[in-house]
């Protein structure tokens, strides 16, 4: 009894050793495109893929208390006891940080409960098995799995697959936070899948139509046009150039006609570059924060004064801006 005893007190001090390792991972500063890990990408699980780039200052980490770090360690405990991919880690991160802020509430909208605001009345459990963080958990990740192709669907495609929420674009600015928490309590580094960057980048800018403009904004009330391209890239952890003429500059350019959306458009040249951005949604469209008689709003993109465009999710993070 006595040697249970002390190897269930050693499994308890190397548990809390390794979240308080892995929160001091998260509170340090990241550099805009550097990697944060836990070990080198080296050394990593043949799983763990390509090294992502930790969010950048812009974007603030996350100060988590003692519950939020142990239902965070919760989840990616329960992906890996389940020999989930820990991308299912990352997306039930995030849909708790939406969700719950990575707390079990008592409350919600309607009978909503607990980490993933599951409700008893849709078959999530009872509300004391809900309000048990490991059945939440579990109950997610049996949802998750059963949704076609999950491991390869935008973050908040897949969140809403499982919690049918009215708000599906809300769990995209949390993937940066989710990617790095992971990352730290996985010890690997994280690919975002093709199109997941874009996804988050859309997204945020979706959810800012109707704010107003204000010259020098970058949010959350009101924009300027490259506040607003801005503060989207770094929703999805990549950093851009604060204003229009040095966004055009870091490039890299993309012909007319190969646009795709989550590039951005440039208009209105000036002495020193282009006075105008906006953020190409597809169809000809783009989402912008046109000037201060107006919103952040949907605009056709084929304009006269358009210059070009360019695509910074093809930015490599090591390169120096194009001097075009």
């Amino acid at each position: 009894m006595k040697a249970a005893a002390a190897g269930a007190a050693l499994l308890l001090l190397l548990v809390s050793a390794f979240v308080a390792a892995a929160i001091s991972i998260l509170t340090a500063s990241g550099t805009p495109g550097s990697v944060t890990c836990a070990i080198p990408p080296s050394t990593a699980s043949s799983l763990a893929g390509s090294p992502v780039a930790a969010p950048p200052r812009a974007v603030p980490m996350l100060d988590l208390d003692a519950e939020q770090q142990g239902n965070a360690a919760l989840i990616v405990q329960l992906a890996m006891e389940r020999g989930l991919p820990a991308r299912a880690a990352v997306i039930a991160i995030a849909t708790a940080l939406q969700e719950s802020q990575l707390r079990t509430l008592r409350h919600g909208h309607l009978d909503s409960l607990g980490l993933f605001q599951q409700r008893p009345s849709q078959g999530w459990g009872t509300p004391e098995q809900i309000l048990d963080p490991r059945h939440a958990t579990s109950t997610f990740y049996d949802h998750l799995i059963k949704v076609r192709r999950w491991e390869q669907l935008p973050l908040t495609r897949a969140s809403q697959a499982v919690q049918r929420s009215a708000r599906p674009d809300a769990y995209a600015p949390w993937e940066p936070h989710a990617q790095r928490l992971a990352d730290a309590l996985t010890g690997t580094c994280i690919p975002l899948i093709p199109g997941e960057q874009v996804a988050a980048v859309l997204a945020f800018a979706h959810a800012q139509l109707g704010k107003r403009y204000v010259w020098g904004a970058e949010g959350p009330d009101a924009f300027d046009c490259s506040g607003l391209t801005m503060r989207a890239y770094q929703a999805a952890g990549i950093a851009i150039p604060r204003v229009a003429a040095d966004q055009w500059r870091h490039g890299p350019p993309i012909p007319a006609g190969q646009e795709q959306p989550g590039d951005l458009a440039f208009f209105h040249m000036q002495a020193d570059g282009p006075g105008h951005v906006g953020l190409v949604i597809g169809n000809g469209q783009m989402i912008h924060a046109p000037n201060r008689r107006s919103v952040v709003r949907i605009d056709t993109y084929h304009r006269r004064d358009l210059i070009s465009f360019s695509r910074p999710i093809a930015h490599p993070a090591s390169s120096q801006p194009d001097p075009r």
